[in-house]
């Protein structure tokens, strides 16, 4: 089955999101700058309200995905604390100055997710020289999240397609990235990726509906 994950930033998006069909949900604040760390009370919330799996971000600006070392003390806390009330997993990226991934960095925060499931997020779609990061975080990595090398995953699906076919056995990798309804099968049927990741495509007027996230559930098991 085609897993379906849904980007959410309150309690009841995460309720409408599970009762539309929904797998799990990436949960974060901010959407609008592609999300920033969410608040504990916020997670603790989602987590008494649904039974289906919670991702969440960690990510403490916008501005880009390098990291100073005080704000790497800061991941590493949140990180902790998200993995002390119960999340299924942490979704986190960085990368280096020259904008390669960041290999150690997301390697020390993902020593500090387990026991939960660890996301290479989408800061690997701007990255420099992804293939090679991706295969120096094989045995790291247990979701990668991404459009492939491309600004959408419509227009990276021949990418998204060599890295199922190259990573596939080590990590699961989520299409993701200005996803449509009517693009949902194509995109599976190209890439033979494991899940997609949805947001304005799971809202109406902005807001997670039952019955949006149920179309889309309807298009991936069909």
């Amino acid at each position: 089955m085609t897993t379906l994950e849904v980007a959410i930033e309150a309690v009841a998006e995460a309720i409408a999101a599970e009762k539309g069909g929904a797998n799990s949900v990436e949960v974060s604040q901010d959407l609008a700058h592609d999300g920033l760390t969410p608040s504990i009370a916020l997670i603790e919330q989602i987590r008494e309200a649904v039974s289906i799996d919670i991702h969440v971000i960690v990510r403490p600006h916008d501005r880009d995905f390098v990291y100073t070392p005080d704000e790497l003390e800061t991941i590493l806390a949140d990180t902790a604390a998200l993995v002390a009330v119960g999340v299924t997993g942490i979704v986190f990226g960085a990368q280096t100055s020259s904008g390669e991934l960041d290999v150690p960095m997301i390697k020390q925060v993902a020593s500090v997710a387990g026991p939960a499931t660890f996301t290479l997020h989408r800061a690997i779609d701007s990255a420099r020289q992804p293939t090679e990061g991706l295969g120096a975080l094989s045995g790291t990595l247990d979701r990668v999240l991404t459009s492939g090398p491309a600004a959408t995953a419509w227009a990276g699906r021949e990418g998204l397609k060599a890295w199922q076919q190259q990573f596939g056995q080590q990590m699961a990798f989520i299409a993701a990235g200005s996803i449509r309804a009517e693009m949902v099968p194509q995109i599976i049927k190209e890439t033979g990726v494991s899940g997609i990741h949805v947001g304005s495509a799971a809202r109406k007027h902005g807001i997670v509906t039952i019955e949006k996230v149920a179309q889309l559930r309807h298009l991936l098991d069909g």
